[in-house]
């Protein structure tokens, strides 16, 4: 019976283990790191010069609220619409080759205004050309591909099956009486990192430099110095919203503002429980629209 307590699990001491066990661990690690840089790659383009986005595109890299707030503050700085987000004039010829096709869709879903006006509503209306406007800057690689479901579990397997194998020789050190205090205490550590290595990431390595450029380059429409959105005009006011949210259409009409986030069930800050959100709906998207350290094994024991 002392025999079999004081013989090594699986005849392998367990400093040794726990060794080959961390560097197992930190392999694993880096390989589930590797894929979710390589999610945030953006797809090789072609055309050396790429196309400007629409001020409602570019809300959209940062959440789909900030999108409908870009054409809010296009459409009321263009007085089509109302402090309370009704229509006021339907849309000439020449309106239309001004706008891009987001903003369209935007004004059309608005309607007459026979109800008040609540974000939860409106985001329900634009649910489809929300998700049209996403798939177009998903292709052009401003916005990370989908990772729900298999794809972003795929990406941890590795630690999953170094905590499997961890776990196992954790039970037979605990039945073989070994100290088992770092294994346990990596098998924990190794646990803790897979929900931060499955957080999703909106945009794409392109996407953050492409928001960074435009902050930068826009930095003079940034609500804190409360630019003169009459004097810029109606595409401007959007790309201010676009940018830097909310404190935009604020500054365009307080009472516009307020209606819109009126009701409000998530937050514009572009958390993901809105990223993919593209359920049954009414509306669409519109005819007009364009496409340990130590060396030590003292203490609470190694590998078991």
């Amino acid at each position: 019976m002392n025999n079999y307590y004081s013989a090594d699990t699986w005849g392998i001491p367990s400093q040794t283990f726990l060794q080959w066990y961390l560097v197992a661990a930190a392999v694993a690690v880096g390989l589930s790191l590797y894929s979710r840089m390589s999610a945030r790659r953006s797809p090789a383009i072609v055309d050396a010069v790429r196309r400007p986005l629409t001020p409602p595109e570019i809300g959209a890299l940062t959440s789909d609220y900030q999108a409908v707030l870009a054409s809010m503050a296009i459409l009321r700085s263009a007085e089509l619409i109302s402090t309370e987000g009704k229509t006021k004039l339907a849309l000439t010829a020449e309106d239309k080759s001004r706008l891009d096709w987001f903003t369209r869709t935007v004004h059309k879903r608005l309607g007459n205004g026979k109800v008040p006006l609540r974000q939860v509503r409106l985001m329900g209306r634009l649910n489809v050309a929300l998700a049209q406007l996403r798939t177009t800057l998903i292709d052009e690689g401003y916005l990370q591909r989908p990772q729900d479901g298999p794809a972003a579990a795929l990406r941890t397997v590795p630690i999953v099956a170094v905590i499997a194998l961890g776990v196992i020789r954790l039970i037979a050190g605990i039945i073989g009486g070994k100290p088992v205090g770092f294994l346990l205490l990596t098998i924990i550590v190794l646990a803790l990192m897979i929900p931060l290595l499955r957080i999703k990431r909106r945009r794409t390595a392109l996407g953050d430099s492409e928001l960074r450029r435009l902050k930068h380059e826009n930095s003079y429409l940034s609500p804190k110095l409360r630019p003169a959105y009459t004097s810029y005009g109606p595409s401007l006011a959007g790309l201010s919203a676009a940018l830097f949210g909310s404190g935009a259409l604020v500054l365009i009409d307080p009472a516009l503002a307020g209606a819109v986030a009126a009701g409000a069930a998530y937050s514009p800050g572009g958390g993901s429980s809105s990223y993919y959100s593209c359920g049954s709906s009414s509306g669409s998207s519109g005819s007009d629209g364009g496409g340990g350290s130590g060396s030590s094994c003292g203490g609470g024991g190694c590998g078991g």
